[in-house]
């Protein structure tokens, strides 16, 4: 494999709604730069990055997945995630390591709910965006609804970057707006463009649409605007680095359509991530802290290499596999580095890129570049590593806490002891799992986003570890309290000769207001009271 210096790496996550057509986009994009041999589909299991068994058996991303496609002299990373309401959070979990967002929408149904949410984590991280409509090849995919309801949703900022050519399965192609050029495709085919003129029916609104794109490149940069007045346009090559740069600022949100299952526009997208979207080396200083004063690192070759270990993988037969971004330096295969999370060392020998499921052994990787490698001893995910001499420290992604939770116990004794160590390799490479236990009830609890997601953690305990268990509602540690008021007294007489026994108590309760303090008073009721006598009162929480 090829080693990239950071100036041609593109690293970028295919993120939305479920059922949006994103993994589909992405083996649409491997098939047609020839990184895979042939168009990988969900429905029959054979998409590159939906390997793991629950997500063939469920047709769904579970977990983000990564693949690597060479299209020209660059080399784009892709992490393809799920859009699942349950699993969302590993898409926001593998924003921190990328440089753009790819978010697909629905050609029929638009803006749904996960697209607001990963909208929403792309503006938290200060992501750039570009938007693919996909699926445009539907029956009822309507590109103009769709456009409105992008920019309903998110603003003026969102503009098309193409125009499509025919509906629906007339689906044939796409017009440039950049360039001013057409490209049409065959369905089902090599997923390569054939350039040719634009349609006579669609010259008018392509001309238009050009005219307002360039407009809105103009606004943000004084020198173009000039040149946009004097000329009434502006020349390609300067368009072009001007979109680049705006793209970069989060102050234009482009949008392009295109088919997966129909490998409709995959050169396309390819083509703007390498022209349009940030490369590693265009990044300021990466976040960070130390001991001290916050040491500053940027994403080149030349500063002491540094790591961010962003998602965990538990393999039945690799062990336990960490994915990592080199945010700095030069990492060598066999190199020894400092886990400044843990305080150990670890080395990681046979450093690999990931295919899926599938490891490509590399040599080095360079600032920006995406890797794995397995069997450490320590590290998990959001470890950072790096230089011993170098200390520094990326910051964790925060994540909600799980929102419900199911009581949990092995089937058989057989089970019961598998049952701990299966559940902690899950919790390794699902940043949302709980597993605790009630030290009221004295159950053992898991805790997820949702019971599909705890539907699929059994499964895979199943599946991997052979351990079966029985979900139930966790019991509900019920508490009494006073409600009303209550005045009680009793009397105590037995006559044993002499002066015998005589006991007189008087009992008043009432209910103090919630969240207060216990109060409790000794008080003598009846004959004359000591002088010396205090009241005894005890305050407790």
């Amino acid at each position: 494999m090829k080693v990239y210096e950071g100036a041609n790496i593109r690293n970028v996550a295919v993120v939305g709604h479920g059922h949006a057509g994103k993994t589909s986009l992405v083996s649409a994009m491997l098939y047609t730069s020839g990184a895979s041999p042939r168009l990988g589909r969900v429905d029959d299991g054979s998409a590159t990055t939906d390997w793991d068994d629950e997500e063939i058996a469920r047709k769904m991303s579970i977990s983000a997945g990564l693949a690597y496609v060479e299209w020209g002299k660059t080399k784009i990373n892709i992490v393809d995630t799920p859009g699942f309401n349950m699993f969302v959070h590993e898409a926001k979990m593998v924003l921190p390591v990328i440089d753009a967002a790819i978010v697909v929408v629905d050609g029929v149904a638009g803006v749904e709910v996960v697209t607001q949410r990963v909208w929403n984590y792309c503006e938290e991280f200060k992501t750039p965006r570009l938007i693919v409509v996909s699926r445009m090849d539907r029956d009822r995919a309507d590109a103009e609804r769709v456009l409105e309801s992008l920019t309903t949703a998110f603003g003026r900022a969102v503009i098309p970057l193409e125009l499509p050519i025919g509906k629906e399965k007339n689906f044939t192609g796409v017009v440039d707006l950049v360039q001013m050029k057409a490209y049409t495709y065959d369905l089902g085919g090599n997923g390569k463009g054939k350039e040719t003129e634009i349609p006579a029916n669609l010259k008018d609104q392509a001309q238009e649409a050009h005219e307002k794109l360039v407009e809105l490149i103009a606004e943000g940069d004084d020198k173009l605007m000039e040149e946009f007045f004097e000329k009434g346009t502006i020349p390609v090559e300067d368009l072009i680095p001007a979109l680049h740069n705006a793209i970069r600022e989060d102050k234009i949100f482009p949008v392009i359509f295109g088919s997966g299952l129909g490998n409709v526009g995959a050169d396309r997208v390819m083509d703007f991530i390498v022209d349009y979207t940030p490369a590693p080396s265009e990044h300021g200083e990466a976040a960070a802290s130390g001991n001290g004063e916050p040491p500053k690192r940027h994403e080149t070759d030349s500063e002491p290499v540094s790591l961010y270990v962003f998602k965990t993988i538990s393999d039945a037969f690799a062990g336990r596999i960490s994915y990592f971004k080199v945010f700095s330096g030069v990492l060598k295969n066999d190199a020894t580095v400092q886990n400044f999370t843990r305080g150990s060392a670890e080395k990681l020998a046979h450093i690999s890129i990931m295919q899926g499921k599938t490891a490509v052994p590399v040599t080095e990787l360079h600032a920006g570049d995406i890797g794995a490698v397995s069997k450490l001893k320590d590290t998990l995910t959001g470890d950072t590593l790096g230089d011993k001499s170098a200390p520094i420290q990326y910051p964790k992604v925060n994540l909600p806490e799980p929102a419900i939770t199911f009581a949990i116990e092995p089937k058989s004794r057989a089970d019961e002891d598998k049952l701990g160590p299966g559940i902690h390799k899950l919790m390794e490479e699902d940043a949302m799992l709980r597993f605790f236990r009630d030290p009221q009830t004295k159950e053992f609890l898991i805790a997820g986003t949702g019971q599909q997601h705890i539907e699929v953690v059994v499964s895979k305990m199943k599946k991997r570890y052979h351990t079966e268990v029985i979900l139930k509602a966790p019991k509900v540690p019920y508490r009494e309290t006073i409600r009303g008021k209550a005045d009680v007294q009793g009397r105590h007489k037995k006559q044993t000769g002499g002066h015998g026994q005589y006991g007189d108590c008087k009992i008043k309760m009432e209910p103090l207001p919630r969240g207060g303090e216990f109060e409790f008073v000794n008080d003598i009721f009846g004959g004359a009271i000591p002088k010396n006598y205090i009241p005894a009162i005890e305050k407790r929480n």
